[in-house]
């Protein structure tokens, strides 16, 4: 039986775990981290010699964004994000990499290794839609606050000492 988006959200809701399972769980997402990186000059990255720095790198960003999506908005009812219908048989959030300035307007730009965030398939292809992330603020309220808080977490991120010696890392 198919699930309907009220009953994956739902099911995200009762979930403690929905929005870190799969961070924790990091194969996939490094495995799918590694194309973006080699789009991104990082031509010897592997996931056998790198696996440690990647999952330290992915848990970084993901702390950065509060350990939720990039467009999560709490004090609703039921989750904002939420996965792709094929993916509504899981009960947490299935994350996907995403351009916070989108591959469509930026073709040169996007592939850089600090444009890269956690997205559900919802932040992605429904709320970003190929806009790069300073054009979502026109929407002004809860989802710009979001995007601030964001950004200035990110901005803090990428001039810790940690990150560079990773990028530094990541380089050799």
């Amino acid at each position: 039986m198919n699930k309907t988006l009220i009953e994956h959200r739902k099911e995200l809701s009762e979930n403690l775990y929905a929005y870190t399972y799969d961070v924790y769980n990091t194969d996939r997402l490094i495995e799918t981290l590694i194309p973006h990186l080699k789009k991104a000059g990082f031509s010897k990255v592997t996931f056998k010699k790198h696996n440690e720095i990647l999952k330290e790198m992915i848990h970084l960003i993901f702390i950065a964004q509060e350990e939720r999506p990039i467009f999560h908005i709490e004090g609703t009812q039921l989750p904002l994000a939420w996965n792709a219908p094929k993916d509504w048989d899981k009960n947490y959030i299935k994350y996907q990499w995403g351009h916070l300035l989108s591959q469509n307007q930026n073709p040169t730009k996007a592939h850089h290794i600090e444009n890269l965030a956690l997205y559900s398939a919802r932040c992605n292809q429904h709320i970003q839609s190929s806009m790069d992330i300073q054009e979502l603020m026109i929407y002004g309220g809860i989802l710009a606050q979001r995007i601030s808080s964001i950004m200035l977490n990110r901005r803090r991120l990428f001039v810790n000492e940690n990150w560079k010696k990773y990028i530094e890392e990541l380089s050799k």
